[in-house]
């Protein structure tokens, strides 16, 4: 068994050596999140943690602040994340390279998906330059009964307090919608 879903399986892995989300167990590429023996006893992609029978990529997670989730990674592009419900949120988790000067941030959301103020940059430990960014849309009561779009877009990194944050010419972007219930 491979323990990657189908959305996962043909991704290339970068840097050697991460760590389990579960059990802090070393894991053979920094991008994985779970352990072989985590994915399996969870029966979750070791890469995205989404279900490994129906081969998605979301991943419903309840943090410790007790906040249900979603979790949308880069291979969830154009998706459409339906049954949200107000108080909920979607955890937006997209791989960074920042030796290229970029990096992600919000273009715009729909009514009643409201980003929380930063994201959050977690770096490889092989490589701080390389890694993930977090964003969290919080669902509010004014999108109940609606579909909203979240869009991002590559902007230029900004260097300690320096100039940043400029759209990037022909940069990426990425969106999916959300139907809230």
């Amino acid at each position: 068994m491979s323990n990657l879903c189908q959305g996962c399986a043909n991704k290339t892995p970068r840097g050697i050596f991460g760590a389990c989300k579960k059990c802090s167990a070393v894991t053979q590429h920094v991008n994985w999140q779970l352990c072989d023996n985590c994915s399996t006893q969870l029966q979750q992609c070791k890469w995205c943690q989404g279900p490994l029978s129906g081969g998605g990529t979301v991943s419903p997670g309840t943090p410790v602040s007790g906040i249900r989730y979603v979790t949308a990674r880069d291979a969830d592009n154009g998706k459409k994340f339906g049954g949200m419900q107000v108080g909920e949120q979607i955890h937006i988790e997209l791989d960074e390279d920042q030796y290229n000067g970029r990096q992600w941030a919000i273009k715009s959301t729909g009514i009643g998906l409201h980003p929380q103020h930063a994201s959050t940059f977690t770096p490889d430990p092989t490589n701080w330059r390389m890694g993930t960014r977090m964003f969290v849309i919080d669902i509010r009561p004014s999108a109940s009964g609606s579909t909203g779009t979240v869009e991002l877009y590559e902007v230029s990194r900004y260097y300690y307090g320096g100039g940043g944050g400029q759209p990037v010419l022909h940069g990426k972007t990425w969106k999916i919608d959300v139907q809230v219930k």
